[in-house]
């Protein structure tokens, strides 16, 4: 019998564990940045005026936990929140001076981590196994096939 602690849960959850440690000690020097919110930066500046319900769809999390990572993120000073001058309805997510400051960097790290997570493969390798991730989750609950293409 193959044991339950051989299967793929296991191996995609260490690829993650140990990428999200590498971007946490990248990120050691923005004190108000860890892995699990330094890409709201990157998604605001490279989406300034983005809607907090596009913001979700980019992130991949529960409307919750975004929320309360948009209301860290404006407390730090790294974004704003504001009401959309076409539709008062909605708010809309845009960089502060902080976030335009800090992009470029911000983009370096982000680079150097997928580089970082597929430093054992051959590029040919390192695309399959995006491709094979994406084709993966399709078909999953929750997905927004929109964003996988």
């Amino acid at each position: 019998m193959e044991p339950v602690t051989d299967k793929l849960e296991k191996w995609v959850s260490m690829y993650n564990r140990v990428i999200r440690e590498w971007l946490n000690r990248e990120l050691r020097d923005f004190d108000d940045l860890n892995e699990s919110n330094y890409y709201y930066i990157l998604i605001v500046c490279e989406h300034p005026g983005l809607a907090q319900s596009e913001l979700i769809q980019y992130i991949y999390r529960e409307q919750s936990i975004v929320t309360k990572a948009v209301r860290y993120l404006v407390s730090k000073g790294w974004i704003e929140m504001t009401k959309d001058p076409a539709d008062r309805r909605r708010s809309v997510v845009s960089p502060m001076q902080k976030a335009h400051d800090a992009y470029p960097e911000l983009k370096q790290i982000a680079s150097q981590a997928n580089a970082f997570a597929t430093e054992g493969l051959e590029p040919d390798e390192a695309r399959q196994l995006e491709s094979l991730l994406k084709k993966a989750l399709l078909p999953l609950p929750g997905i927004d096939k929109f964003w996988l293409a």
